[in-house]
C-alpha cells in the first residue's frame, strides 16, 4: 500500500491528518443543521434494547435514524397476509420520544426477504404482492417518516439485464416495471416522504464503479423521462480506507450530474473499513479520517446533498467486523465513535467536512 502522500486523491480538499477533539463540541447533527444539512445513524435492535449508553450518544450526535433491518420485508412480513410492525414501531417510538426523525429502509431489495416470498413470487403474483406490501407498510407510517429508500441496490451492469438492472427475483418477475410500480405506489400512499433510490459502489475510479456511475445516470434519465416519481439518490458510502483510487473531481461530477436532473442526494450508510490498513491505531485512524474527509468534501460541496448518515454510530457494533474482518482479528475503527464511545478522528473529519460545506 503506498503512503498517504502518494495516493490518488485530487487536490482541493484538506488532507491534513485530523486530531481528535480535546474539548466537548456540538454533536454532528447540531453542526450539520448550521449548514442546512442533517446527520444521523443506523440503529439495530441490540442497541435499541441492550445498550442505553449508545442510545445516549445517538441522542447527542444525531437528528435522524434509520433501522438496519426493522423496516425490511424479512422483519415486517411473517407471511403473505400478515404485517408485523412491532420492531419498527419500537424504533420509531424511541426516535419520536428523543426528538429524532426517521427514514424508511427499504421497500424493494433482492436481500432481506422472507423465505415465503422467495418460494412463492411469480410473474403472475409479483405486482399484487409488491403493491400490497408498499400500501401496507408505507400507509402504516404515512406522514411519520421523512424518506423512503424505495429501491435498494438495483443496479449491476455485469448482470447484462436491460437498464443495467441487477438480476433478482423481482427483476425476473417484473422487469423494469418493478421500479414504476414501487415509486408510483409509494408516491400515492405517502406523497410527503422523499422517494430515494439507494445504491453502493459509486465511490472510486475502478472499472466496475465507473460502469456503475454511468448505469445509475442512465437509469435516472430513463425513470425521469417516463415520469417515474423518484426524487433522490442515496449514496451508501461504504468506503475502503485502503483504496487509492478516490478521485474527488470524478465524484463531484457524478453528484453534479445527479443534481442537474433536479434530484437530491443523501449519504445514507457511511463507514470506512480499515482491514487493509496497519494495526497501529493512530496510523489507522489518521488514514480513515483523511479518506472520509476527501470523499465527504467532494460530495458535500454540492448543495443538492441533504445530509449524512453513518451505518452505526459506534465501533462496538459495526457490521464490518463480521463481513470484512481484519486478518489480524483486530476490531475495525470505522465509525465516528470508538467502542468506548469516544469521538474518533473520523468524527472530527465528518465534523470538519460538514463545517466546510456551503450553507443550503
Amino acid at each position: 500500500m503506498p503512503p498517504l502522500s502518494r495516493r490518488k486523491f485530487i487536490a482541493g480538499s484538506s488532507l491534513a491528518l485530523i486530531a481528535a477533539d480535546a474539548a466537548p463540541q456540538p454533536g454532528l447533527h447540531a453542526r450539520a443543521r448550521a449548514r442546512g444539512l442533517f446527520y444521523g445513524s443506523a440503529v439495530n435492535d441490540d442497541t435499541l434494547t441492550n445498550d442505553p449508553a449508545v442510545l445516549g450518544r445517538i441522542k447527542a450526535e444525531c437528528g435522524v435514524l434509520v433501522g438496519e433491518a426493522q423496516f425490511k420485508w424479512g422483519d415486517l412480513r411473517p407471511d403473505a397476509k400478515t404485517f408485523d410492525f412491532t420492531r419498527a414501531d419500537a424504533l420509531l417510538a424511541f426516535a419520536t420520544k428523543s426528538g429524532l426523525r426517521m427514514r424508511g429502509h427499504t421497500l424493494l431489495w433482492h436481500e432481506g426477504n422472507p423465505a415465503w416470498l422467495e418460494k412463492t413470487l411469480t410473474p403472475a403474483n409479483a405486482e399484487k404482492l409488491l403493491v400490497d406490501h408498499i400500501r401496507g407498510v408505507v400507509g402504516h407510517w404515512k406522514g411519520k417518516l421523512m424518506h423512503w429508500d424505495v429501491v435498494n441496490e438495483v443496479i449491476d451492469s455485469d448482470d447484462k439485464q436491460p437498464l443495467n438492472l441487477r438480476k433478482t427475483l423481482w427483476q425476473q418477475a417484473l422487469g423494469a416495471r418493478m421500479l414504476d410500480i414501487a415509486y408510483h405506489t409509494t408516491a400515492e400512499t405517502d406523497p410527503s416522504a422523499l422517494r430515494v433510490i439507494n445504491d453502493y459502489g459509486t465511490d472510486y475510479t475502478l472499472a466496475w464503479q465507473d460502469r456503475k456511475r454511468g448505469a445509475m445516470l442512465d437509469l435516472l434519465a430513463d425513470l425521469l423521462h417516463r415520469k417515474v416519481p423518484v426524487q433522490a439518490v442515496g449514496l451508501q458510502a461504504h468506503l475502503d480506507g485502503g483504496e487509492v483510487t478516490l478521485d474527488q473531481k470524478v465524484l463531484a461530477k457524478f453528484v453534479a450530474d445527479i443534481a442537474s436532473m433536479g434530484l437530491k442526494v443523501i449519504v445514507t450508510e457511511l463507514d470506512v473499513r480499515d482491514q487493509r490498513l496497519p494495526a497501529d491505531i493512530p496510523s489507522r485512524d489518521e488514514t480513515v479520517a483523511a479518506h472520509a474527509r476527501a470523499w465527504l468534501d467532494a460530495v458535500l460541496s454540492n448543495r443538492a446533498v441533504l445530509g449524512v448518515l453513518s451505518w452505526g454510530i459506534s465501533d462496538r457494533n459495526t457490521w464490518l467486523n463480521g463481513q470484512f474482518a481484519r486478518a489480524d482479528k483486530l476490531p475495525q475503527r470505522a465509525l465516528p465513535l470508538d467502542a468506548a464511545l469516544n469521538r474518533t478522528k473520523l468524527w472530527s473529519a465528518i465534523a470538519a467536512s460538514i463545517d466546510a460545506a456551503p450553507v443550503r
